[in-house]
C-alpha cells in the first residue's frame, strides 16, 4: 500500500490537470453547454476562492484525531502490548499499565451509557434517537480521545513515558507517518469540488 500510494498521488494529480483541460476546451467549444471551465475568470475565482473551505470537512478533523490517536496508542507501547499479549503480560509493567486501560475503558463506557441510553439523555437527538444525534456526529472524537487517553495513561504507568515532553511527543508520533494520507486527502477533495463545479453539481 505505501508503494501505491505515489502513484494515487500522481494519479489524482494527473486526473486534475485533465479535468482543467477538458473543461477548458469543452466550453470554448461549445459555449452553450452546461460545464463551467475551471480557466475561466470565474473558474480561478472559484478555486482560489474555495480552496480552505473545499478542504475543512468533518473527515480533515476526524484524520487529525486520528493521528493523534494512533501516535497516542503506537509510541505508548500499547498497540504493541495487543498484539503481542502473552508475551508482554510477563512484564508487571505492562500488567499494571493494561489494569490501568481497562478501568478506563469501563469508566468511558458508563459515561456514554449515561450519555446516549438513559431516558432523555444529552447525546440523543429530539426524538430520542442515536442515529441521526449529537452522538453519531462526535462518535469519531470520542473514539479518538479514549484511545488517546488509554495510550496516554499506559505510557505513563508502563514507564514507557516519564515527563510531560514525552507525552507531547507520543501525541505528535503520528504525524510522519500520516502525512501522505493528508496529501491524498487533499487532492483527492479538491478533485472532488473541481468536478462538482465543472459539472454544476
Amino acid at each position: 500500500m505505501k508503494n501505491s500510494l505515489p502513484y494515487i498521488a500522481l494519479g489524482l494529480g494527473v486526473a486534475m490537470v485533465i479535468l482543467v483541460l477538458l473543461s477548458w476546451i469543452i466550453t470554448a467549444a461549445m459555449p452553450g453547454c452546461a460545464m463551467r471551465s475551471l480557466l475561466s475568470s470565474e473558474g480561478i475565482r472559484w478555486f482560489f476562492g474555495h480552496f480552505v473551505e473545499n478542504l475543512a470537512t468533518p473527515l480533515l478533523v476526524w484524520l487529525v484525531l486520528g493521528t493523534i490517536a494512533y501516535g497516542a496508542i503506537k509510541e505508548s507501547g500499547l498497540l504493541f502490548t495487543l498484539t503481542h499479549y502473552k508475551e508482554r503480560m510477563k512484564e508487571y509493567t505492562a500488567r499494571a499499565g493494561m489494569r490501568t486501560v481497562l478501568g478506563e475503558l469501563v469508566i468511558f463506557l458508563i459515561v456514554i451509557s449515561l450519555l446516549t441510553l438513559v431516558p432523555q439523555a444529552v447525546l440523543l437527538s429530539v426524538t430520542g434517537g442515536l442515529f441521526p444525534s449529537s452522538f453519531s456526529q462526535s462518535i469519531i472524537p470520542i473514539l479518538a480521545f479514549v484511545a488517546t487517553v488509554m495510550g496516554t495513561s499506559y505510557g505513563l504507568v508502563s514507564g514507557r513515558q516519564h515527563s510531560l515532553a514525552d507525552i507531547f511527543r507520543c501525541l505528535v508520533s503520528g504525524f510522519p507517518d500520516a502525512g501522505k494520507w493528508f496529501l491524498i486527502y487533499t487532492l483527492v477533495v479538491e478533485l472532488y469540488f473541481s468536478i462538482g463545479f465543472v459539472f454544476q453539481i
